[in-house]
This record gives C-alpha cells, structure tokens and sequence, in this order.
C-alpha cells in the first residue's frame, strides 16, 4: 500500500493479462503490405488505386534509361500527392525504392545508431 499527502490509501492496480482475451480481427481489414513494380506513368493508377484502398505499398521503380531522373521525379512527386491526400507518408530508398504508408502510419526516417562497445 501506497499512502498520499492526505493520507489517503492507493492499493496498486491489477494486471490484465491479454492472453486469456481471444485476438479479435476484423474480418473487412483487406489493407495489406503490396510489394508492387512501376515501369511506365500507367502504373501510377494502379499505385494510386491500391494505396486510396488503405495498402501500404513497397515500390521498385524500373524506369527505361533515357531521362529516368525526370521521370523519377515526376513518379515520385505524384506518389508524395498521393500519399498526402491517404493521410501517410512516402519515403525514397536508395535509387529506385520507394516505401508508400497510408492511413496515418507515419514513416520514422530516423537511423538508428550502433551502441559503441566498452
């Protein structure tokens, strides 16, 4: 037991534990993790269709080699509207990536440094 300033008793709190509740999910959840491969600008519909249905979308961008920069950033700008208007984020890795959440899941793009040895 626990006493405050006014003497008053606090007894702690019990635990709950969560495995003798069953894991209950909703059986309308179709959101998935979509591995996904754009190669022209028609692939971005059906970017753009999977990410407004809640999907969280890897994205490998194969681009032909004549002006990929301008394309890439033209991709890219459009992705970033789209997972703007989803409520989520975008991130680019590396040079043809591109990791696209929906629905409030926010992308934490901070690395995490190594712990030195003593």
């Amino acid at each position: 037991m626990f006493k405050k300033k006014n003497a008053t008793v606090v007894e702690p709190k019990g635990f709950i534990d969560l495995s003798e509740f069953p894991l209950i999910a909703p059986e309308d959840a179709d959101a998935r993790v979509k591995i996904m491969e754009i190669r022209t600008f028609d692939d971005l519909s059906t970017a753009s269709d999977l990410a407004y249905k809640g999907n969280i979308l890897f994205i490998r961008c194969a681009l032909p080699d004549e002006n990929k920069k301008g394309a890439m950033d033209t991709i890219t700008a459009e992705l970033k509207r789209i997972a703007k208007d989803c409520g989520g984020d975008m991130v680019i890795i590396g040079d043809s990536f591109i990791l696209m959440t929906t629905n409030g899941v926010k992308i934490d793009n901070m690395i995490a440094k190594r712990k030195k040895r003593v």
